[in-house]
């Protein structure tokens, strides 16, 4: 090509994503560290989730893991590591998490392969990485009046919302 990075299809960053998030979720398993850095690696654990399930639930047939990831990430986003519901809310996590990138996740990536040719799995792969490296400067609509742009994407209430509005941004219109 011209030099850049070479070209990812869709399925190759479906891939790389679920790569990624069960190296996060074995982390997490380990139980190392403070429950502030732990609470800081499911914060980031809850950033990869939604930039990976704003890419792949286009091509999954129903709501499934991705629903129910959704659902415990807003949960977490405001329980803070030192309360007991925190480990157990983390727990589902990533066992929906590991639910999602053994079955539904593989399922996303063959109905790509079946649906969209080789052509359209590089655009749309090539999409995605472009929606994501812009994401982090994108202001939500709702809070570009209100929150200095370096904060907007800073975990915390309503950190899921805001990702998935960054990440969703570009691709509409």
């Amino acid at each position: 090509m011209n030099g850049k990075q070479p070209a990812t299809d869709l399925t190759t960053v479906l891939a790389a994503d679920h790569r990624e998030l069960d190296r996060l979720c074995t982390e997490l398993e380990l139980g190392q560290g403070s429950p502030e850095n732990r609470k800081d690696l499911a914060d980031h654990l809850i950033a990869e989730l939604v930039r990976h399930s704003v890419a792949e639930e286009p091509y999954l047939d129903d709501e499934g893991d991705l629903a129910e990831t959704d659902q415990l990430m807003r949960q977490l986003e405001g329980v803070g590591p030192q309360e007991t519901r925190f480990e157990r809310l983390l727990g589902g996590l990533i066992r929906a998490v590991r639910r999602h990138v053994r079955e539904e996740g593989p399922a996303a990536v063959r109905e790509i392969r079946r649906t969209c040719s080789p052509e359209r799995q590089a655009e749309l792969g090539r999409e995605v990485v472009e929606i994501r490296e812009s994401a982090p400067t994108l202001p939500h609509p709702d809070l570009a009046d209100r929150v200095p742009q370096a904060d907007q994407l800073w975990p915390g209430p309503g950190f899921v919302d805001r990702a998935r509005a960054a990440l969703r941004a570009p691709a509409s219109g």
